[in-house]
């Protein structure tokens, strides 16, 4: 995906890399970001009067998210969103 330029400690991207760079900057900041932030929530704040089933799929992930990072110790806390915010880079 990188190659490294000379025998200095910078980098530069290969064509063939930059696809697979954008996916995973993508899935990044609007999956994991998304998630991360919902999983903080125990009970949604507002509730539909009619939900939808993508609403229902929605909560079943959400729920299933925080209980992931329960389990494995993960802290969607606002220091961890600021990490994730900070390796994003400007």
């Amino acid at each position: 995906m990188v190659r490294k330029i000379g025998a200095s400690r910078r980098y530069e991207p290969e064509l063939a890399g930059l696809p697979a760079m954008t996916a995973l900057l993508v899935l990044r900041e609007k999956v994991i970001r998304a998630l991360l932030a919902a999983s903080q929530r125990p009970e949604p704040q507002i509730t539909a009067n009619h939900p939808t089933p993508m609403d229902h799929n929605y909560e079943h992930l959400r729920v299933g998210m925080r209980d992931l990072f329960t389990a494995l110790r993960i802290a969607a806390s606002s220091a961890f969103m600021g990490l994730l915010h900070t390796a994003a880079g400007p």
